[in-house]
């Protein structure tokens, strides 16, 4: 079951306990024939909600509010993640860098966001960067790391998110008519105070879980309306020609300590079994040299 048909299910319950515990009491309406009208009104209602429930594969018609709903073919929700790989010299990779942080900070029309930076020195000379941005925004910084070495790789990753949108856009507007009819109901039940208090408390949570439906539907739109872009700087390709001698003169002194240490522990290891050997030796040639003699 689908995390939208369980909040459809738990918000029904939910109404229709309020509404028949508040009727059973005859705190709303003690006329009969007004308890039943709002009675068959309110199980009408809760009826067509769970009604609401996406069948399998549903994606039409969401309604979203704002966005690039016609991102692709047939209005889909795609959400787009591209990834670059850029390769340069060493000495272009913090520049580089630098440039495409200042290009996404310059660019506050295009909702520029740096996600995530990384730069590593030494050996391996590399940065990693992650923004999101507008499809214009992306195709800019992509021509901009570009232009600063060679484009050895370049990926794009599509997600539909027309079922979670549909599906959030759904409980947004059953958790809205669920807020109207709970809000009628409090002005129904004039100064009773018990009947007050059991409906500003479902009131308050359904305004909890409107929030947060609210949210993860910006969210959501969010991931359709701006691309993600993974870019990494590396110099696997235009490394220095003499960078391996440099590197292995760098590592002579480590690499001499080691093999000395390996050395020094070889020798440990194997001291007690020369001085066994050398105990040993005589006593077996000595005894062979007697079963010869005999």
């Amino acid at each position: 079951m689908s995390k939208f048909s369980t909040g459809v299910r738990g918000v029904t319950e939910r109404g229709v306990w309020v509404t028949m515990h508040l009727l059973h009491w005859g705190k709303i309406c003690p006329e009969p024939k007004a308890h039943m009208k709002l009675i068959s009104t309110m199980l009408l209602g809760a009826l067509l909600l769970a009604g609401c429930a996406p069948k399998g594969g549903d994606a039409g018609g969401a309604g979203a509010t704002g966005g690039r709903g016609d991102k692709g073919k047939g209005g889909a929700y795609l959400a787009y993640i591209h990834a670059v790989s850029i390769d340069t010299v060493e000495a272009q990779v913090q520049p580089l860098y630098e440039r495409l942080v200042a290009a996404c900070k310059a660019e506050p029309a295009d909702g520029c966001t740096l996600l995530d930076s990384s730069v590593s020195g030494g050996r391996e000379v590399g940065a990693r960067l992650s923004f999101r941005a507008s499809p214009a925004g992306v195709q800019r910084l992509i021509g901009l790391a570009a232009s600063g070495g060679a484009l050895s790789e370049r990926s794009t990753r599509v997600e539909d998110l027309a079922g979670p949108i549909v599906d959030s856009n759904k409980r947004l507007e059953m958790l809205k008519q669920y807020q109207l009819k709970l809000q009628e109901l409090e002005r129904r039940a004039g100064r009773d105070v018990d009947a007050l208090i059991k409906v500003s408390r479902e009131l308050a949570t359904v305004q909890s879980e409107l929030e947060q439906a609210t949210g993860d539907n910006a969210r959501l739109m969010l991931r359709v309306n701006q691309d993600v872009l993974n870019v990494t700087l590396g110099t696997r390709m235009q490394r220095s020609f003499w960078a391996p001698v440099r590197h292995a003169l760098g590592d002579f002194s480590g690499n001499l300590l080691a093999g000395l240490s390996g050395a020094i522990i070889g020798f440990a290891y194997g001291l007690p079994w020369l001085l066994a050997f050398l105990l040993l030796f005589p006593l077996a040639r000595k005894g062979w040299r007697r079963m010869r003699g005999a």
